[in-house]
């Protein structure tokens, strides 16, 4: 009996020792598939839809902005949009509410477009204001606490008011809208593709021409994705 006994009990052992070296090598393996994996980025939209020719067409819009200063803004002034179309003029301006991105035109119709930038290291997404790119400006943040969590366990909601200028010529039944959107996320392959971001929205509506700026309503999500 003390024979079987010694032999289960060694058993024992040997099972829960090649139980922890399995986890260990697992863990191990999992860190380099996520450090080979890991891409972090921050992609920016703008979509202007009008079912009219707009003139003349000057537009100041929020970017992604830390430290008054804005990688994204500086892609695109670089790459156009990673658009080919030549019509549109892209420059960073300092305006009365901060900086913000100028696109002018003498004749636009609607476009989409959109730019990837990436990041060389790990971006925030759990506190992003004050320490990544946010669109700015942003007035009367206020915390969403009945809206937090309805993306994920981590996420939060954040609502506030920005700016944008538009000035155009067009017909005075003219519908115009320019929506706007962020996503900065991080995302890795352990066994298949995860990630986790924050992101956030804005859109205007005007009718008619236009000339001024005007008051948009934007959201933050915060903490979305696996953590």
């Amino acid at each position: 009996m003390k024979t079987h006994y010694k032999i289960g009990v060694g058993l024992v052992l040997l099972i829960i020792i090649s139980a922890g070296l399995l986890s260990f090598w697992w863990q191990d393996q999992k860190q380099k598939m996520y450090n080979s994996s890991l891409r972090s980025s921050y992609d920016y939209d703008v979509i202007l839809t009008t079912d009219s020719t707009l003139s003349n067409v000057t537009l100041y819009l929020p970017i992604p902005v830390i430290n008054n200063t804005s990688s994204v803004g500086m892609d695109i002034v670089e790459h156009n949009f990673n658009n080919d179309d030549p019509s549109w003029e892209y420059a960073l301006v300092d305006t009365e509410h901060g900086l913000m991105l100028s696109m002018k035109n003498e004749k636009a119709r609607s476009i989409d477009l959109s730019t990837m930038v990436l990041s060389n290291q790990t971006i925030n997404t759990i506190t992003p204001i004050g320490n990544e790119m946010v669109l700015m400006p942003k007035y009367n943040l206020t915390h969403n606490s009945n809206a937090s969590g309805a993306y994920s366990r981590t996420s939060e909601q954040f609502d506030y008011e920005s700016r944008m200028y538009a000035y155009y010529e067009t017909s005075s039944n003219a519908n115009v809208s320019i929506s706007i959107y962020l996503n900065a996320r991080n995302e890795w392959w352990i066994g298949g593709w995860q990630y986790n971001s924050y992101w956030e929205d804005m859109e205007i509506k005007l009718s008619g021409p236009h000339a001024g700026w005007t008051t948009v309503n934007g959201e933050l999500v915060t903490g979305e994705g696996t953590y």
